[in-house]
């Protein structure tokens, strides 16, 4: 008898505890996205493969898993999708001759078991790999420091070398020309912050027709290849600064901003007042600069730089133009 009690108990128990883990099974509601993918010039794109990644609860409070459901578009770059998700959506797109493409999607509210909006619209552009060129590329942050030479007037940072120019380094180019300027500066070597200061760090250039221009875009998502594929002629400023303040009784303040990006135009060349030639490139996210005494500071940013006199922007990471970098040291599209 005592036996029988002992395992009908457990029986209960067990499908009290299979019932709980599979709960989220039959109330997570169902999500259609619509997906219509172009490429630059607006024309359809078929047979783009699209990846859609479904957020699914693997155990109570222990994250969510994903289900990938493929689809192709159809010859008008279209397709849909539907199934069940905790909350949102995840997708990557690919397609031969073409950059790929990421994205997601999250949901606000569900109506029953519908997610809305319902058949949600997702308008991509695919980017064609068209010209990718070979480029210096290099990111400070993964890379040898680059710190300002301790001194109190400007300085030049040849690209090309990834060095300041003689006698601080073996560049001979001055492609950008880099001022600290501290309005305070002091050490608190027993506090918890090292330093304190309030600093502004100013980016300069040599000729006439070279400059920068800011360029907004999160890079978060979208397209592997980021900002534009062509450099503008025109709309380059001869000078950019950031600011940063560090204090034992404020938060910091500091000016960069992850969507800041920039194109640069350097090395111009002139004849009779006008532009001949120059060369171009782009940095991905904004410059940023740590001071680590009253006139250096240690410079992050990354680069592009094409050498070639084209305002092309297209960057191969196939062939980078800085050799026997470490494995780390590696430049991708993004």
């Amino acid at each position: 008898m005592m036996r029988n009690i002992i395992l009908s108990l457990f029986a209960v128990i067990s499908i009290v505890a299979i019932s709980y883990s599979h709960t989220w099974a039959f109330i997570i509601p169902e999500a259609k996205l619509s997906f219509h993918i172009v490429d630059e010039q607006g024309a359809p794109v078929e047979k783009a493969d699209i990846s859609v990644g479904f957020d699914q609860p693997v155990m109570r409070d222990k994250g969510t898993n994903e289900d990938i459901v493929r689809v192709l578009t159809d010859a008008k770059g279209a397709c849909w999708v539907k199934h069940k998700t905790v909350s949102g959506v995840s997708y990557h797109i690919n397609k031969n001759g073409y950059y790929e493409y990421y994205g997601e999607y999250q949901f606000r509210k569900a109506e029953g078991l519908k997610w809305q909006p319902w058949d949600q619209v997702v308008n991509v552009v695919l980017r064609k790999i068209e010209n990718p060129v070979p480029m210096y590329a290099r990111d400070s942050k993964m890379s040898k420091e680059i710190k300002l030479p301790d001194i109190t007037s400007g300085v030049g940072f040849d690209l090309m070398e990834y060095d300041w120019v003689a006698p601080y380094g073996k560049g001979l180019h001055s492609d950008l020309i880099l001022k600290l300027n501290n309005k305070n500066f002091k050490f608190h070597p027993t506090y918890v912050i090292e330093y304190e200061y309030d600093s502004e760090l100013t980016i300069t250039f040599s000729n006439r027709y070279d400059g920068i221009q800011l360029i907004k875009d999160n890079r978060r998502f979208g397209s592997e290849f980021k900002l534009p594929r062509y450099a503008p002629e025109d709309g380059y400023n001869k000078s950019i600064s950031a600011t940063r303040k560090l204090s034992l009784t404020e938060p910091v303040k500091q000016s960069f901003k992850d969507d800041n990006n920039y194109i640069f135009r350097i090395r111009s060349e002139e004849k009779d007042g006008k532009l001949v030639r120059a060369m171009y490139g782009k940095i991905h996210g904004d410059i940023k600069f740590y001071p680590k005494g009253p006139n250096t500071a240690v410079i992050i940013f990354k680069y592009y730089f094409n050498p070639d006199y084209t305002r092309n922007l297209e960057y191969d990471p196939k062939r980078n133009l800085f050799k026997n970098l470490e494995k780390i040291e590696y430049v991708g599209l993004e």
